[in-house]
């Protein structure tokens, strides 16, 4: 799959083109060994971009059993690409990441220079506060490239990813309010993603506004619209009620520097359409890391 380069109105847009052009579609084939090599080729691309790899997304994405994954990702142990972490974190106990040697193989497969450290203990590669979520969101960017309708045609809810590490190494400025993840919709437009899979305070979520705001409205341009994706029925309603309430309310209140509205009633009104709800993978996140 090739990645057509895209047009939009966001600054710098061709900062993001080197990562929406790595092709994270992974592919069914007949032939065992070229279904091996895709395999690999896919889980050191995705180790590589989130800094580890879940048995449970490689299994959902390769439609294999538990035993067949940890399988084929202990081979890979054994080839030296990766490495495996246990940590109570995870949600099945253990995460896989890059050894020296599979990055620099991560480098040959993406053309990307990305920073590596090797560690005495595996696990310190990773931040383990933020396994949970990170599992969660590369589940989900990963399902949605291989998003087929009932009748197995394919039907991708996104073409590419940029992920949470990526942004960061993109824009290492504390002036960038950071995302979980960008993606390239079908319509070469940029959605900005972020996993609500906690419940948050109101405030929380008026710094997101806040945030979304400066990165569609500001002097950089970093994304064309959000999609919210949630992690349960009840983790939704909460969202809905609060965002609604602050879109209500903010072009009412006044910044106390500035003296200005916190939103504009224009700026309230295009957020109102921009900023998503998305409850597709409400099930199976629940099924897989709760």
């Amino acid at each position: 799959m090739t990645i057509d380069k895209y047009t939009s109105g966001i600054t710098n847009s061709n900062v993001y083109q080197p990562y929406f052009d790595i092709d994270m579609h992974y592919k069914k084939y007949k032939n065992r060994r070229q279904q091996g090599q895709a395999k690999l080729e896919w889980t050191i691309k995705h180790a590589m971009r989130f800094g580890f790899i879940s048995a449970i997304v490689c299994a959902e994405v390769w439609q294999t059993n538990r035993a067949k994954t940890l399988e084929f990702l202990n081979k890979l142990v054994c080839m030296g690409l990766l490495q495996a972490a246990k940590t109570i974190r995870a949600a099945d106990g253990r995460v896989y990441v890059l050894s020296y040697a599979g990055a620099q193989y991560a480098r040959e497969l993406t053309q990307i220079d990305f920073p590596f450290r090797s560690t005495s203990e595996p696990i310190r590669q990773v931040n383990q506060n933020s396994i949970m979520h990170d599992s969660i969101l590369s589940f989900v960017l990963a399902l949605g490239i291989q998003n087929s309708n009932t009748d197995g045609t394919p039907n991708p809810l996104w073409k590419a990813y940029l992920t949470e590490l990526e942004f960061k190494r993109l824009f290492p400025s504390n002036n960038v309010k950071n995302v979980d993840a960008l993606v390239l919709l079908n319509n070469n437009e940029v959605a900005a993603v972020e996993i609500e899979h906690s419940f948050k305070r109101k405030q929380q979520h008026e710094q997101s506004i806040l945030k979304f705001k400066s990165a569609l409205f500001g002097e950089q341009k970093l994304y064309d619209k959000v999609f919210l994706i949630v992690a349960s029925t009840k983790i939704q309603q909460d969202t809905q009620r609060f965002y609604k309430q602050l879109l209500d309310e903010m072009p009412t209140r006044y910044d106390k520097k500035t003296k200005l509205p916190l939103l504009t009633e224009r700026e309230a009104e295009v957020l109102i359409e921009q900023i998503i709800v998305r409850t597709k993978f409400i099930n199976l996140v629940n099924d897989k890391f709760y």
